[in-house]
Formats: C-alpha cells, structure tokens, sequence
C-alpha cells in the first residue's frame, strides 16, 4: 500500500507535533477542525495540516487515518468515520492510537471493519516528536499492522508487538497505568498531607526513601490538573483491562476518582503552554485543597 494522505483525529498536543513531522517527511496531512477549539485550530496551523472541511471529505481523501485524542472520545469518533465510510464508500485505514483498553480495541476493530475499513491497533509510548531523536513508539497490533510500517523513522518508531488486536493498546495501558498511577497516588498522599499542614515535612522526607522519584512527581502535580481531564478515561480503560484479567480495578479507578478531583479546579482550565513557570507544587497543592474542600 502507498500512503500519500495521512488524516490526523485530532491535532492536539501528540496529534499536531506527529502530523508536523509526517509533512516534512513528504506526506499531505490533513484534519477536520469543525467545532474544534482556537486551541487546535492554532496548532493544526502551526503544523501545517490542512484542514477538509467534512468528516466526509477527509475520510474520502485519507489513505490513513490516525486517531489520537482523548481516549474517553475513541468510541465516538470511530462510530463517526465508520459512518462517513459508510456514507462515501471509501475505506481508508484506521489506526486507533489511544489509551484504550484491549476490550475497548476489539470493540473499535468491530466498528471500522464493519464499515469495510481496516484496523490497527497502536500504543504510543513516549512523549510529542519535538526533534529526530526523540520520536514516540507506535506500538503496532493487528493482522494489518504491516500497513504503518512505512511510517517508521518519519516522526515516529514503529514497533510491531503482534498480530491480536489488543496487544498494542494493552502495551500503553501498562505503562500509563505505572507512570499515571504513581502520579495520582503521590498527589493524593500530598494532597492529604497539605490538608493536614505538614507537605513540607514529607517533601523533605520522601526523597531519602524514594530517591530520583520525589523530583519528578512534585513536577507532574504542576502540570496534573492541565492533564486530569484527559486522564480520566485513560484510567478508567485501566480498571477495565485490569479487572478483565482478574487484577483489582480500585487503584486505578482511584486514580480517575482523583483526576475527576483536578479536572475541577481552575487550574485544569489552563493549557500546558499556559502553566505559570513560577507556580510550584506547594502552590499547586495551597489551591488544590481549596477544591478539595470545596468537594467535602
């Protein structure tokens, strides 16, 4: 298959910076930004993607759709290009490249497939490509995950995991639920200890016993009400592969419960590029607790 137009859904932050890097490498890269925010437009903009004005129009122009967005939208916007498909008799491929649990994958293969597309499941671990060596994983599942691998090397490293859907998102939702995980636990330990008057105390402590770990959570609770909103679905597609397999789900539904707290405070109304780069994580959490107790 030769790939010509990749379609971004949606150029966000990860979206924008892939699709960037996809049209230096020689691709026409396109979105649809119909009731999408100032935000994306700019940063569809900024990329050089080239907005189709229908979800039809784009499905019809795509050889590739990548489908990277808040994870708790995956179903919807499958159902949609599953529709346009439908509708326009063009059936692109479609990489479903979020946080979604492996049930989650089968059931987005099921509507793609339906439509006559063809599916490819993907783990993106790592952060945006901002430069040639630090390109994100796509970890590529599926019997058609052959498809991506002309990708690799132009903005992202492909890494083929095997041929069940599944074992690509199944990859991501190991490694959020480890890195997100552990985020929402510390904050919800400091948090508690703000709350009590003594995260000063733990601060200072908690680097002897939990060395090169205390530095780069103080860190994440800065930026983790910008995030929450988008982690929540992450982490509810956690509980869910992790109770499909017999594995307890409270930890990480916790972790939504505590993402669903953030996403609350005027913090999280913030974009990342809008973080003041003087607030810390004592501050961060002063104006937390205002929530938290706003909540009790």
């Amino acid at each position: 298959m030769m790939i010509k137009n990749i379609a971004i859904l949606s150029p966000g932050n990860m979206g924008a910076a892939v699709g960037a890097q996809l049209k230096e490498a020689g691709y026409d890269v396109i979105t649809c930004l119909a009731e999408r925010s100032d935000y994306t437009k700019r940063k569809a903009a900024d990329a050089g993607i080239r907005d189709v004005a229908s979800l039809d129009g784009l499905v019809t122009e795509a050889d590739l759709i990548l489908s990277i967005l808040d994870p708790g939208k995956a179903v919807l916007i499958a159902e949609q290009v599953a529709g346009a498909m439908a509708r326009t008799k063009t059936t692109p491929v479609y990489a479903d490249c979020n946080a979604t649990s492996p049930a989650t994958a089968t059931q987005l293969q099921g509507l793609i497939e339906e439509a006559g597309g063809k599916f490819v499941d993907v783990g993106i671990i790592g952060g945006a490509p901002t430069r040639r060596d630090n390109f994100p994983n796509f970890c590529t599942s599926g019997t058609d995950a052959a498809l991506l691998d002309e990708l690799d090397g132009k903005g992202v490293k492909i890494r083929y995991i095997g041929a069940e859907i599944g074992q690509g998102s199944a990859i991501k939702i190991c490694n959020g639920a480890y890195n997100k995980g552990a985020f929402a636990l510390y904050t919800t330990v400091m948090l508690a200890a703000e709350h009590y008057g003594f995260a000063d105390f733990l601060r200072e402590r908690l680097p002897n016993s939990q060395a090169g770990n205390v530095e780069r959570l103080d860190e994440a609770i800065i930026r983790l009400p910008t995030l929450s909103e988008r982690y929540i679905g992450e982490m509810e597609q956690v509980a869910e592969t992790f109770a499909s397999i017999g594995l307890t789900s409270n930890i990480h539904q916790g972790a939504a419960e505590l993402f669903e707290l953030l996403s609350a405070s005027p913090l999280a109304a913030q974009r990342r590029d809008e973080i003041d780069p003087d607030r810390t994580s004592a501050d961060t959490l002063a104006q937390l607790v205002v929530q938290l107790d706003r909540n009790r």
